[in-house]
């Protein structure tokens, strides 16, 4: 089977024709779990090459793109610290969710976080990791991922789940 990211606009509810995002539609790979940023500036999704499955693919790795199209960025935090002996692909870097918030700043910047889940672990089990993606002008810039210390590392934990925890307000008498 195929796979490819498509966009259908919104016109105030009207919809619209599918159309192939340029960057993640491409025939050689299958790109698949998209998930949009919390400003809807960019697009995380997993890729592999064409003909593979893509349930569970050791093969699976993380990118980000605008949603509009352009040339997908490979996230740095796919690969593994160079100690492991493991690289990627060969450890099904999947499921990318964002952090609930963009944090714009200074200079044109956008922080932006992203969590994965990969079978880097000694294990082999699905771990979640977080990494910072940064946008400055409209140049995307990854960096390695961090290992989230307190998930049970004998459970397989593929899919995060993030919020924006508030407290609520006293009741008014």
């Amino acid at each position: 089977r195929s796979a490819d990211l498509y966009a259908i606009p919104y016109a105030n509810r009207a919809g619209g024709t599918a159309q192939a995002i340029q960057g993640a539609s491409d025939p050689n790979f299958e790109e698949y779990y998209p998930v949009y940023a919390p400003d809807d500036q960019l697009l995380a999704f997993d890729r592999i090459p064409s003909g593979n499955n893509m349930y569970n693919s050791a093969l699976a790795e993380v990118y980000v793109i605008p949603p509009s199209g352009g040339t997908a960025t490979r996230l740095a935090a796919n690969d593994p610290p160079a100690c492991s002996g493991k690289a990627s692909p060969g450890v099904t870097n999947s499921w990318p969710k964002w952090a609930p918030l963009a944090s714009p700043a200074s200079g044109g910047r956008t922080f932006y976080w992203v969590v994965f889940s990969s079978t880097r672990d000694e294990t082999g089990n699905p771990q979640l990791y977080v990494s910072p993606v940064v946008v400055a002008n409209g140049t995307v810039t990854t960096y390695q991922a961090l290992y989230l210390w307190n998930q049970p590392a004998n459970e397989n934990n593929h899919t995060p789940a993030w919020d924006v925890f508030k407290i609520p307000p006293p009741p008014v008498n």
